[in-house]
């Protein structure tokens, strides 16, 4: 791919810095856009593109790729009317609860693969709490971000754990031990569950129990203990 970040090139290093920077700028009231902004950034890595690659090896994420499949719109109202335990019921109740708006995120056009896998992402990522169990809060962010990437190589994955390991021990040492632990589990718990989160088409379940959900995936026991999401 053309103008490929690389060790030559310091725009990534720049973009990294300047997100640090942005998020050391307290209070942010949970505006998430410069994510989104240094995600964008990452477009231009070899890791993006590396990563394309080794997902579409996978026959059921490379059938997503083609299909340009992403989740049909919903509703929270309706899916809070689904039993209890299965996964609609349990998403919209804590997208609910924590005032969190399904579509917050920032939207991109789907012209290539690198900007599909961002929307992907981007659009099943609160998925990825209820079914993994980690909690929203930063420490369980941080937690899921490394589930994921045991499971696949996602650019911004891997500079959240990092990022997460740096502001963590800079403005929140006392933590560190609680990130770190959850950063293995999260590892642990991704590298054992053979069925790839990104390779569902998760609105095809929201009527089915979370625990039938975990199963069909090859999940191990998810740790209540520091994940409020059943």
């Amino acid at each position: 791919m053309n103008n490929v970040i690389n060790y030559n090139n310091d725009k990534g290093l720049l973009a990294y810095i300047q997100f640090l920077a942005a998020s050391a700028l307290k209070p942010r009231n949970g505006n998430t856009d410069p994510i989104f902004d240094f995600e964008d950034a990452l477009d231009q890595t070899e890791m993006a593109q590396l990563a394309v690659n080794e997902l579409k090896k996978i026959p059921e994420v490379n059938t997503l790729f083609q299909e340009r499949w992403l989740p049909a719109p919903l509703d929270l109202d309706e899916l809070a009317k689904l039993p209890e335990g299965t996964l609609g019921h349990i998403y919209a109740r804590e997208m609910k609860a924590r005032g969190f708006d399904p579509y917050f995120f920032k939207k991109v056009p789907v012209v290539d693969d690198i900007s599909y896998l961002k929307m992907l992402w981007r659009s099943t990522h609160d998925i990825y709490h209820v079914v993994a169990g980690f909690d929203t809060d930063a420490i369980g962010e941080i937690g899921l971000q490394a589930f994921v990437l045991a499971q696949i190589p996602i650019p911004i994955s891997v500079m959240l754990v990092s990022f997460g390991m740096v502001m963590i021990s800079l403005y929140q040492p006392t933590n560190f031990n609680d990130l770190m632990t959850e950063i293995a589990r999260g590892y642990r718990l991704g590298s054992q569950t053979p069925g790839k989160l990104i390779a569902q088409k998760w609105d095809q379940f929201w009527d089915f129990q979370v625990s039938e959900i975990r199963t069909s995936l090859g999940m191990g026991t998810v740790d209540h203990n520091l994940a409020s999401i059943p």
